[in-house]
């Protein structure tokens, strides 16, 4: 029997204090394997409106970024922490290696893990993503981000980042990932915000050798087109593409272009 998309399994708390992570095993198991990394705040669910077309085709595990969603905190996350956690997934999953695809923080997360370790990224999908910023961007956006938290709580802030976020506040998916961040805890998110925000990849693009697509929507104002162009100059395998009429989460508010582009990518590097 396949698992039921609304019940998730788990990845049990390892030595050390490693949580425990959520995550849901769709598809044929004889299929290659697709890992959906989701976005800074969100979970799992971010990745629904593309999981019947990417079953068809693929085993699709979609996990739950540590404090976020179901799966467990401990109180600290760091780069090094969330390349772990996704080797642990796959070691679970007894899967030698997987094609990754990753949203903001998890275009960061995918990234990571590949240069860490490159024998087990097929390849990647970054999508509305960066290497880095520039260190005064990424301090700035960090300080004023948890500013806004700490002023407004997480319910306040998430009102707040959809209406910032979507270019139709009302677009489908929007109450997804409202609903998502109101619900994380202050300490996992700021935490997360600093890992993601500080991330220093820059140099270490050549390393990633695997075919990768960059996606973009073109009306995303918080990962401008410049830093997409970055990681398409630094991978050596790279290609751009926009996501039309979409903003930051363009999984969601193009659902159609951003599931064929991602489609096309695992047909053509199989």
């Amino acid at each position: 029997m396949e698992p039921s998309p609304d019940l998730p399994d788990w990845v049990p708390e390892g030595k050390g204090g490693l949580p425990s992570l959520a995550y849901r095993d769709l598809g044929s198991r004889d299929a290659d394997a697709v890992v959906l990394l989701h976005s800074l705040g969100t979970d799992q669910r971010l990745w629904s409106p593309q999981l019947a077309g990417l079953t068809e085709s693929h085993r699709v595990v979609t996990v739950d970024s540590r404090g976020h969603g179901e799966s467990g905190w401990t109180g600290s996350v760091t780069l090094a922490d969330w390349t772990a956690d996704l080797g642990r997934l796959l070691d679970h999953l007894e899967l030698a290696d997987a094609a990754l695809v990753g949203l903001s923080m998890g275009g960061v997360q995918a990234l990571a893990f590949a240069v860490a370790h490159p024998q087990r990224a097929r390849s990647l999908v970054l999508a509305d993503t960066f290497a880095e910023l520039p260190p005064e961007v990424a301090s700035a956006k960090i300080d004023a981000m948890t500013a806004q938290v700490q002023q407004l709580g997480m319910p306040g802030w998430a009102d707040t980042y959809v209406a910032e976020t979507f270019t139709e506040p009302l677009a489908e998916g929007a109450e997804l990932v409202r609903s998502a961040l109101a619900r994380m805890s202050v300490l996992p998110y700021l935490a997360a915000v600093r890992a993601c925000f500080g991330v220093r990849l820059g140099d270490q693009l050549g390393a990633v050798r695997v075919p990768t697509l960059v996606l973009w929507g073109d009306r995303d104002a918080k990962t401008p087109r410049g830093l997409s162009e970055q990681l398409v100059e630094g991978i050596p395998a790279a290609v751009l593409q926009e996501i039309p009429d979409a903003g930051h989460l363009a999984n969601l508010e193009n659902p159609k272009a951003f599931l064929d582009a991602v489609q096309e990518h695992l047909v053509a590097t199989p």
